[in-house]
């Protein structure tokens, strides 16, 4: 697609997906940029509003604390003033003057001195307190039994907001305020502590209750109560985020204060993050006390992107909460994206449309030269280009019309010199030299050169051919001569090649002599190499015989021992039975035959021994004939292999003899086909001459209607073949043709 478009078109297109391509990288780089510098605005301007919302609630915590603890630093200072005051001061008064001075307010009760200024100060200071702060709602002040006066079991009071300059009641007995939430919240803690919120009086409120410590031991509770209501004042709209919210968490996640009127009170975090791997990482977070943001998904799946900021309400760490919709956040960053890419696309057709129309203005005269090349490529040379301009395409314009008409001239001249040469006439001459110039120069000597050489070539054919006849004559004559010489060889050649067939057939009969001598020696050869194992296997068992014939006349010598070892006891059975008288007769006569057994057999054992003997000297001479015996077995197998060799060696050289034979009695049948087809040939040869005679005739007789360049004043096609003169043609400066 691209390739068949104009130049124009294509160079704008080229640069413009140059330029679309660089824009499109500029605005990526652009908008990633953007996006981050947007983003970290935008959260920093969150964080920032999260950070303001957690300033305001910790002065309203701030606020009740002060005065929580200005009181107990006052009660810290009277209980130890009380330890050095005289007896007076802290002795309740009998005279009726001095009992009206120190009356009790809060409780029909006569109060000492001391304590009746602790009263005094505590209930003004906690009636300013309520009257003056807008987020405190009420001061309670509340002691243990018999703690703010060994002789008043119950004590306490409370100082709201619309107490005015009126009496400040009291809580009621001990078992009523000591079951208060605020009350048990410090005295289980023994720390100043916040309470979760509750109901009071129509009002959400939290308390800061700190406990009144004196020599480490609890006296009562101060509870400065703080309305949640007050907590409105804090950012929890934007006209930049419409979406935007605050909450107030405490340490547990427990919800303090909601921006939405619709949350409901007693929620916690993780009702507004069903994920629980965000609500992990957010708790997780929460343990470092520091300010973080992180992006989690509400219940309803919208993407919330939450500030939280830490802030310190009593010994617990409450979170301040900013939590604005993740697609509010984003759409400042779509807006500014939308406007660049916008911006940058309408930059763009505005440049593309700008180098169009500069292109075509510029490249307007390419077309005309275009249109004058394809022309030239059609063969049509006579074109003119119409070019005022004196720029880089008019220069071009005019050195193509320049090109074109050089090109024409030469066209025409080459036309002139091969139409002339075509007719038969090489003496022609350009009309045109001074148009060839440069690479052109060499097609003019190239011609010149093809003009010499084929005006060369026609002289010498000419020349040729007369001595191609001579030569055809004589060569007509030797081939009938040879044509009879191969005749009389082939007749040789037949007789000779069935001497050669003869012989071949004995030969091959002494070869399948031989072979068959050969197979009988092998077979002997066989015969013999087993009866060589035989007499291997006759000479084993001999050997085998005469171990055995050892071992009998071991046996032989054992029976001979027993023999005389039994003679001897028959010797001594008869002394014994000698000596045994009448007694031992019977006894002596079977000692006697005993004797006389043992003799036999002792006369027997030798005479078994003499013939054993004589066995194993014959089994010795046997083994030393049979040992010979195979020695010359040996000798016969290896004299019977050597024959057998010889055999081989004589059959193979008979069949190589058959082979050679049969080589030759081939070559001797290829020669004779040679001879044959030579005389053929000789034959064809003698019509051949006759032929290539008249032929030279003919080709004379074309030769002469050439017009040949003359060479010093004569004519090429009658000059001799000794007198040629090549000329190469750049040598021939002055030659004009």
């Amino acid at each position: 697609m691209l390739k068949k478009l104009k130049l124009a078109p294509k160079l704008a297109l080229t640069i413009g997906s140059v330029l679309t391509v660089i824009l499109v990288i500029l605005i990526a780089i652009t908008i990633s940029l953007s996006k981050a510098a947007i983003s970290t605005a935008t959260y920093g301007e969150l964080m920032a509003i999260s950070k303001y919302n957690s300033m305001q609630i910790q002065s309203i915590l701030d606020e009740a604390e002060t005065v929580v603890a200005d009181m107990q630093s006052y009660l810290q200072r009277a209980y130890d003033s009380a330890k050095t005051a005289d007896k007076a001061q802290v002795t309740v008064p009998t005279d009726p003057a001095a009992i009206a001075l120190c009356q009790s307010q809060i409780y029909n009760a006569v109060l000492n001195p001391i304590t009746y200024d602790i009263e005094l100060y505590l209930r003004e200071t906690a009636r300013t307190g309520a009257i003056s702060s807008q987020d405190i709602v009420g001061i309670g002040v509340m002691f243990e039994p018999y703690k703010f006066q060994s002789n008043i079991r119950d004590y306490s009071f409370y100082a709201s907001e619309t107490i005015g300059d009126g009496k400040i009641p009291s809580l009621g007995t001990y078992q009523s305020y000591s079951a208060l939430d605020d009350y048990q919240l410090a005295m289980t803690s023994k720390i100043p502590s916040v309470t979760s919120p509750y109901e009071y009086n129509g009002d959400q409120i939290v308390s800061y209750a700190s406990p009144i410590v004196y020599n480490n031991e609890i006296w009562g509770v101060i509870s400065a109560d703080i309305r949640i209501r007050n907590f409105d004042r804090i950012d929890t709209t934007s006209e930049t985020y419409p979406s935007m919210y605050a909450t107030i968490f405490d340490s547990s996640g427990l919800v303090i204060y909601d921006s939405d009127p619709t949350a409901g009170s007693g929620q916690t975090l993780a009702d507004f993050t069903p994920d629980t791997e965000e609500l992990s990482a957010m708790l997780s977070m929460m343990k470092q006390s520091e300010a973080f943001q992180i992006e989690t998904t509400r219940e309803d799946g919208r993407k919330v992107t939450r500030f939280f900021t830490p802030l310190k309400a009593a010994d617990k760490t409450w979170w301040s909460l900013t939590a604005v919709e993740t697609e509010d956040i984003n759409e400042s960053i779509v807006v500014t994206t939308f406007w660049m890419v916008a911006l940058a696309a309408l930059a763009l057709v505005l440049i593309i449309f700008t180098i169009i129309l500069l292109l075509r203005r510029v490249l307007g005269p390419v077309d005309g030269i275009v249109s004058a090349a394809r022309d030239i490529a059609a063969g049509k040379l006579n074109v003119q280009l119409q070019v005022s301009s004196e720029d880089e395409i008019g220069v071009l314009s005019r050195t193509f019309m320049e090109m074109t008409q050089t090109l024409n001239r030469i066209v025409t001249d080459m036309k002139y010199i091969l139409e002339e040469m075509a007719s038969g006439n090489f003496a022609i001459k350009t009309r045109a030299e001074e148009s060839y110039v440069g690479e052109f120069e060499g097609v003019l000597l190239s011609i010149r050169k093809m003009n010499r050489r084929l005006s060369s070539a026609l002289s010498q054919i000419n020349a040729s051919a007369d001595q191609v006849t001579a030569g055809s004559e004589q060569m007509s004559s030797g081939a009938q001569a040879l044509s009879q010489g191969a005749t009389e060889q082939a007749a040789s050649v037949e007789e000779l090649a069935a001497t050669v067939a003869a012989i071949l057939d004995q030969v091959q009969q002494t070869a399948q002599n031989a072979a068959e001598a050969r197979d009988k020696s092998n077979e002997a050869g066989e015969e013999t190499q087993v009866c060589n194992e035989q007499m291997k296997s006759m000479i084993s068992a001999m050997d085998e015989i005469g171990k055995k014939s050892s071992e009998i006349g071991k046996i032989i010598k054992t029976i001979e021992d027993i023999a005389f070892q039994t003679n001897i006891l028959a010797l001594n059975a008869a002394v014994e039975a000698a000596r045994a008288g009448a007694a031992g007769k019977g006894f002596a006569v079977v000692a006697d035959e005993v004797r006389n057994l043992a003799s036999k057999s002792a006369e027997a054992s030798k005479n078994t021994s003499t013939l054993i003997q004589g066995a194993v000297t014959a089994v010795e001479k046997g083994t030393q004939i049979a040992n010979d015996t195979a020695e010359s077995l040996v000798k016969v197998v290896e004299s019977t292999q050597t024959v057998s060799g010889i055999v081989d060696r004589i059959a193979e050289a008979a069949a190589e003899q058959s082979a050679s034979i049969g080589q030759v009695n081939l070559g001797m049948e290829q020669i004779s086909s040679v001879v044959q087809t030579n005389s053929a040939t000789a034959e064809e040869s003698a019509a051949s001459s006759e032929e290539l005679s008249s032929q030279a005739q003919i080709l004379k007789g074309l030769v002469g209607q050439f017009k040949l360049r003359e060479t010093n004043g004569v004519q090429d096609s009658y000059a001799p073949r000794a007198q040629e003169v090549r000329m190469d043609p750049v040598m021939m400066a002055d030659d004009k043709y």
